[in-house]
């Protein structure tokens, strides 16, 4: 995998480094295929690695990747499933894992003891699908989805009760926090080692391959608090998760983030913010959102767009290319067919000039 798209990985390794001042790095797919064969149950659907990965192996000869694009097979177990692998709970569902159905920490007055069960149910699914992917050469497979650690908590505690718990609770919160940030930074060194044997770029669900271990970090329960919140109970594990690996991005997601920005931004570590504006919003290339991207370019900070150019609003994509810094700045897009995945290659290539 790495020898047959070399030119796309070093461009992505511009792309980190903030190097590609000419334009930005661009990663168009299309696929133009009929649908693989329909999974027999959700058993199959989520946890079945020869299905799996036999799927991700036909999306690779069938997609054609265009610019930047890499092939990449993200083994997905939910969003945090490590929580299931700390005494809590998975229930498969049609359109995603649910992780959150068992409360393990009931009340902070006798709080369980939390580890990680390297027996459990769900890190042997972990292990097993990354572990299958690494061995195919067609794509690049990723690390799974570890999670938030607060947003890990919440799966365990609830997030309804964890709201009150910031106020009742702060110190065992932070305690609890303490303990599983512990707990992931080892499942991300147990990831990236299974990665590095394998000789692959390391790779999340975001599709950004990088010479050097990073992840996505990410709070989605910081929606709900205050900034003095976030700094008292999110910014330390973070700068903690962002001081443990080479490189760094935080998934904002959604407007009830932007409050947080500025504590984010001047993390030093930090490699930059993937974007994410939530349904209902505008989209990515309207141009208000254009002031949030010169505070995060200000701050030298690298921006990943997924789906931040639509091959039916060229309008805006041209504004959007126009208007930044192309340093540092990743776009991804997805065409309906080869001719016009070609043809936004072309544009984007036209406005950078």
């Amino acid at each position: 995998m790495k020898e047959k798209y070399q030119k796309q990985l070093l461009a992505h390794e511009e792309f980190w480094n903030r190097e590609n001042t000419s334009a930005p790095l661009l990663s168009v797919k299309a696929r133009t295929f009929a649908p693989y064969k329909s999974p027999e149950n959700l058993e199959q659907k989520w946890l079945d690695e020869e299905y799996l990965v036999a799927r991700a192996r036909y999306s690779a000869q069938n997609t054609y990747c265009a610019a930047a694009a890499v092939p990449a097979f993200f083994p997905n177990l939910g969003p945090g499933g490590i929580s299931a692998c700390l005494g809590g709970s998975y229930e498969l569902a049609p359109n995603t894992i649910w992780l959150d159905r068992k409360q393990v920490i009931e009340d902070w007055e006798n709080p369980p003891k939390i580890e990680l069960d390297t027996e459990s149910e769900m890190w042997k699914h972990m292990e097993r699908i990354q572990t299958k992917g690494l061995s195919c050469p067609e794509f690049n497979t990723t690390m799974t989805d570890l999670g938030g650690v607060l947003d890990i908590i919440c799966s365990l505690r609830g997030t309804e009760n964890m709201l009150y718990d910031l106020y009742d609770y702060p110190d065992e919160v932070k305690e609890m926090t303490k303990v599983v940030t512990e707990i992931w930074l080892h499942a991300f060194d147990v990831e990236v080692e299974r990665v590095t044997k394998a000789n692959q770029p390391y790779n999340s669900w975001m599709n950004v391959p990088s010479a050097k271990p990073w992840f996505p970090l990410q709070c989605d329960f910081s929606y709900m608090i205050s900034p003095a919140q976030f700094e008292e109970f999110v910014l330390p594990h973070l700068i903690e998760q962002v001081n443990h690996m080479d490189r760094s991005i935080y998934h904002l997601d959604g407007v009830g983030e932007i409050p947080h920005l500025d504590m984010l931004l001047d993390i030093e570590g930090l490699s930059g913010i993937q974007w994410s504006p939530g349904d209902g919003r505008p989209p990515m290339w309207d141009e208000s959102w254009f002031p949030l991207y010169k505070k995060i370019q200000d701050k030298k900070k690298n921006i990943i767009l997924l789906g931040g150019i639509s091959q039916d609003d060229m309008a805006g994509a041209e504004k959007l290319v126009k208007t930044l810094d192309p340093a540092g700045l990743y776009i991804s897009c997805h065409a309906r067919d080869k001719d016009t995945a070609d043809r936004i290659v072309e544009r984007v290539e036209e406005w950078s000039k």
